[in-house]
């Protein structure tokens, strides 16, 4: 479906109250729309972004707010400690915001992910492709997972690829030492400034080709990579939720402004 199709199903109405349905800004009319395609589609995408970690407890760690109080702390952006030149050059730096800010947040299942099982348990859902470092909450299992930029509960030594728990990394002093060969021991994630595993990319390119609905659930801090996969011209319905303008409105035909758990278990009956 073209934007300019969504656009005149919408009416423009997108940003006005739902009266009803506990004040949504999201009108009904888009949301039947939405219930209607996801009833026909057997191939829908869900792409994981950061309002998913903060509906669940976490903290978008590059809001301004958090930017501010992270500079204040460690001295640096969010952006600036999660580089790979940082980790680099600053490795202790690094793992003293790694172990306090990463893996001090506690994230929970929320409603929007008893959605996407339903949607899976449908048989509707091929791929859940996830762009935030931290996992999925426990008690969520998808069929097909891509961590796109990796997971902050894989953490591996980069020269004899011995894997270590979250619980060893707590605890290491300092810098996370490999107990095998004393090497410095990596989260398996992809750093600001790192290629992208071109097997998941490769993936995740042709997930996002074969899907006829794709749900974009929120920002992250690799838009660049989902906005060069996105076309102008395409078939497939898009729907981006996000208080955020963080795609051109021209890529996406749908853009929901309301919590994605108040609005994804409506519209996936």
């Amino acid at each position: 479906m073209s934007f300019t199709e969504g656009a005149a199903i919408a009416g423009n109405v997108l940003g006005q109250n739902r009266g009803n349905r506990m004040n949504l800004k999201t009108n009904e009319r888009v949301i039947r729309y939405i219930q209607k395609k996801i009833k026909d589609s057997q191939n829908i995408v869900a792409v994981i972004g950061i309002e998913m970690l903060v509906e669940g407890g976490g903290s978008d760690l590059d809001s301004n707010d958090e930017n501010y109080r992270i500079e204040k702390t460690y001295g640096y952006s969010t952006e600036d400690i999660l580089s790979s030149s940082f980790y680099n050059a600053k490795a202790a730096k690094f793992y003293r915001f790694y172990k306090k800010e990463i893996l001090g947040m506690n994230v929970d299942k929320t409603p929007a992910y008893d959605a996407l099982l339903k949607l899976q348990a449908q048989g509707k859902l091929s791929a859940v492709i996830s762009q935030n470092f931290h996992g999925i909450p426990k008690g969520v299992s998808f069929q097909n997972l891509i961590e796109l930029n990796g997971n902050f509960d894989s953490n591996k030594c980069p020269r004899c690829n011995k894997k270590f728990n979250m619980k060893y990394m707590i605890h290491a002093e300092g810098i996370p030492m490999c107990d095998r060969c004393k090497t410095a021991v990596r989260p398996d994630i992809r750093l600001l400034g790192e290629r992208v595993n071109t097997i998941l990319l490769t993936e995740t390119e042709l997930a996002l080709e074969a899907a006829d609905i794709l749900l974009i659930l929120g920002k992250n801090m690799y838009n660049d990579r989902l906005e060069h996969n996105l076309s102008l011209d395409h078939e497939q319905l898009r729907v981006l939720f996000s208080k955020d303008d963080v795609l051109s409105d021209r890529k996406v035909d749908f853009v929901i402004k309301d919590d994605i758990s108040a609005v994804l278990p409506l519209i996936i009956e």
